[in-house]
């Protein structure tokens, strides 16, 4: 077999291969002698046709045979030789075969790039000396409170802390900005309110309905009606007076403790836990953006895409969670291409950075691992542990689930070998 190669974009390969006529003849005849026991040729029993009849009747079926039994070897073949390593599945192409009996063909393939790691011990890393006040933790207990509120409805007028079941239409010049909500809760209250509507609610009663003009934010969502003047419809169709519980044992037996004092203790250090992993990431992201900058190579471009895809679905899944329009979506998301692309190319970098560390110091990933992965993910689902590996085997995500704790377990590694400081508050 002989088979030459070229660089094109980013890591693309190009390999020309070309497999010889005793290799391609060996196969074809092994592809006719099959083909010609269930030929079905008039004049001959079946199995019993001349080689040269079965050919010329079946020729492209055996041909398409043939090259469906070389090609796929040759192209392992021509990587093994050339030591490239695919990052993507190839593009194959004017696949052949010429009369003196060759089969030749193109491949372009994303190969895996080439990185020289640069030094990754020893990065500096600031932490907070964290701390947990009494304040946090009685906001914290507010919250618990607030969590276990009843509701009880009421004929009002609606109250400031009372809450309005709405619907609720927007329009700027007579025309509709986005869709009609339908019973959003909407607190009498302008600090806690969706654009502080809520205070414009303190009097009304079920039934009614009022316009309320707002200037819309600088930071809307959709930002040809970002500082623009709009007017509001709300329509009240219940009231709700929201009675909190007495911060008693009654409450920390609602929320799993016997006392208020155990569930203050539970509450500090679940804060203690939070604020630490929160230090964690940053630092850990801190250790990312020091290896974004110290290594530069070429990237697989179909990956990049296909993270930029990922990437945009998710934004213009969160404005459509915000009631932004169709249109306005395609006019805003335009503007986020170049930032997403920047993020793709960085999350591809960032990715085979580590993969690299982790081959280099033997980090590793176990099933015993992968499977307590997924069962702290069928007790958030409340599903069965079996049910959800069944699902991540048959949707085939159990690879990237591995990938992702061998990332988390690099980050780990580079973290513990970092040069970590403590920042003073």
């Amino acid at each position: 077999m002989k088979s030459k190669i070229k660089k094109s974009n980013g890591t693309a390969r190009h390999m020309e291969i070309v497999l010889p006529t005793d290799r391609v003849d060996k196969v074809l005849k092994e592809v006719l002698q099959e083909i010609r026991k269930e030929a079905d040729i008039a004049g001959f029993r079946r199995g019993k046709a001349p080689e040269d009849l079965v050919l010329s009747n079946y020729r492209e079926k055996i041909m398409d045979e043939t090259k469906r039994r070389l090609v796929p070897q040759a192209y392992q073949d021509a990587l093994a030789a050339h030591k490239v390593t695919p990052v993507s599945l190839p593009e194959l192409s004017d696949v052949v075969m010429d009369p003196k009996g060759e089969l030749s063909f193109t491949a372009k393939v994303d190969a895996r790039p080439e990185i020289k790691l640069k030094r990754y011990k020893g990065i500096k890393a600031e932490r907070r000396k964290i701390t947990v006040t009494d304040d946090e933790v009685e906001e914290a207990l507010s919250r618990v409170r607030n969590m276990h509120a009843e509701f009880i409805g009421t004929d009002g007028p609606i109250r400031k802390g009372d809450y309005g079941i709405c619907d609720v239409e927007a329009f700027i010049d007579g025309k509709l900005i986005s869709k009609k909500r339908e019973k959003a809760w909407i607190e009498a209250n302008r600090e806690n309110s969706m654009l502080g509507l809520g205070e414009e609610l303190c009097g009304m009663n079920a039934g009614e309905k009022k316009t309320i003009d707002v200037t819309l934010p600088e930071g809307y969502p959709d930002k040809k009606y970002a500082g623009k003047k709009a007017e509001f419809t709300v329509e009240v169709k219940e009231i709700r007076e929201k009675k909190l519980p007495e911060m008693d044992d009654e409450l920390a037996k609602k929320a799993g403790k016997e006392t208020i004092a155990q569930l203050r203790e539970e509450l500090r250090t679940q804060i203690m836990e939070r604020k630490e992993l929160n230090d964690k990431i940053k630092m850990k992201n801190r250790i990312m953006e020091f290896l974004l900058k110290k290594h530069d190579f070429d990237l697989p471009e179909s990956m990049v895409n296909r993270q930029f895809d990922v990437l945009m679905k998710r934004a213009k899944d969160e404005l459509v969670k915000k009631g932004v329009d169709e249109k306005a979506i395609e006019s805003h998301t335009g503007k986020l291409n170049e930032q997403l692309m920047k993020e793709a190319r960085n999350k591809v970098r960032i990715y085979f950075i580590l993969d690299e560390i982790a081959d280099q110091e033997g980090i590793s990933v176990t099933d015993e691992e992968v499977d307590a992965w997924l069962e702290s993910m069928s007790g958030y689902y409340n599903q069965e542990f079996d049910d959800v590996k069944k699902y991540y085997e048959e949707h085939d995500l159990l690879g990237g689930v591995e990938e992702q704790l061998r990332e988390d377990k690099t980050l780990d590694f580079l973290l513990s070998e970092a040069a970590v400081s403590v920042k003073k508050n």
